[in-house]
């Protein structure tokens, strides 16, 4: 193999090299997109459970008492 075909496979596999890190990257920032959105989530649905939780169990005796 000459130099000359060195250099173009190298260069070759230096471009699917660079095109695979690009994929990659768009992959992971949606995947932060997704998880940033999914903790948003799950702190409003944290908030409704206790809202509710305060709601269910007031702070006054029962009428009983």
């Amino acid at each position: 193999m000459s130099d000359n075909d060195r250099m173009i496979r190298l260069e070759t596999d230096m471009a699917y090299l660079q095109d695979m890190v690009r994929e990659l990257n768009d992959i992971v920032a949606q995947q932060q997109a997704m998880l940033t959105k999914l903790e948003k989530q799950n702190e409003s649905l944290n908030k409704r459970i206790e809202d509710m939780d305060t709601e269910a169990r007031p702070n006054r005796r029962p009428p009983h008492y």
